[in-house]
């Protein structure tokens, strides 16, 4: 048996002490403010989740964090921003859903899903089919009016490619129903148009819709969720009323550019599961509609967006859908 020498045996020791100090080493923390870039406008469930979360943010990171909208060609704009900043950690792109899209719908998008690296997704965004009130009975009288009525009704979307668009599609998609799809700039400029009476109904995001369905300024018709939102308990999933399989939901994720380094994106992680722990994050997220909001590891955060990627391609391929559509 070979046996160490004594002088190795100290160098070893010698070195035991330093290995917390190397790995301290590799810690990060931000130098300047930290830039949350929302690719859409305010208004929105990414935007609502950001501001209620930045405050624990800042305490944690000990930097300021400002939250700049940057919509535009479905999130294109905002999204390629984040792609060709600096990989140092100081800007964070609100990925939403439709961040995952457009590559699929644009012939040339600005950016590539592999620009960027997940950090963590931090909540599900449920949909909600909303209508003028007095419009529609209920949801199968909706799904038996957009059916019987070919070309009669028009539904907003928050823009092409985004998840609103994809949600009214995926229902034709199913059911062979003919509707115009009215293209916005965000869910507010469409939430405020159907209001007002120039669209019928909007596959909207439940945390941007809901106050205005408490408040009877809208009707709230069905979840495109798989199973029912504590948040309105009685009303039904298109799928258990009038779209077998249907299921078409927003969500809110943290990317960063691909070259950022580990520690900042592991540190990014923390700051954000340790936001949405906050009691008044909490309270808030479960008032506007949010579910699951506790915030993934960055496996889970990798393995949804491969999944989503997937899933939308697809249905876009099948649909022969573009950007200008």
């Amino acid at each position: 048996m070979i046996r160490p020498t004594r002088r190795a045996a100290l160098a070893a020791a010698a070195l035991l002490p330093l290995a917390p100090r190397a790995a301290r080493a590799q810690d990060w923390s931000p130098r300047e403010t930290i830039r949350l870039i929302n690719p859409f406008a305010p208004g929105g469930s990414p935007d609502i989740l950001a501001r209620v979360m930045a405050p624990h943010m800042q305490g944690f990171l000990g930097q300021q964090m400002i939250v700049e909208n940057r919509p535009g060609a479905g999130a294109a704009v905002g999204t390629r921003s984040v792609a060709r900043a600096a990989p140092d950690g100081h800007t964070v792109l609100l990925a939403p859903i439709s961040s995952v899209i457009a590559p699929f719908m644009m012939r040339e998008p600005g950016y590539a899903l592999a620009d960027f690296k997940p950090v963590s997704l931090l909540a599900t965004t449920p949909f909600v089919l909303v209508a003028r009130p007095g419009l529609f009975a209920d949801v199968r009288d909706w799904d038996r009016q957009v059916k019987a009525r070919p070309g009669h009704f028009k539904a907003a979307t928050g823009g092409p490619g985004t998840p609103h668009q994809l949600a009214a599609v995926l229902y034709q998609s199913l059911s062979g129903a003919d509707f115009t799809l009215v293209n916005y700039r965000g869910t507010a400029a469409g939430l405020t148009d159907l209001r007002a009476g120039v669209v019928d109904f909007m596959f909207a995001d439940m945390p941007a819709a809901l106050g205005q369905v408490r408040g009877g300024a809208l009707q709230a018709l069905a979840a495109n969720t798989a199973q029912r939102v504590p948040v309105l308990p009685d009303m039904p999933t298109m799928a258990e009323s009038v779209a077998p399989g249907f299921e078409a939901n927003s969500w809110v994720m943290w990317w960063v550019p691909a070259a950022t380094p580990e520690p900042a994106i592991r540190r990014l992680n923390a700051a954000a599961r340790h936001a949405l722990a906050q009691p008044d994050v909490v309270a808030r997220v479960a008032e506007v509609g949010f579910v699951g909001a506790s915030g993934s590891d960055i496996p889970a955060a990798e393995a949804h967006l491969r999944g989503e990627a997937e899933k939308w391609s697809a249905l876009i391929r099948a649909r022969g859908l573009r950007f200008d559509d």
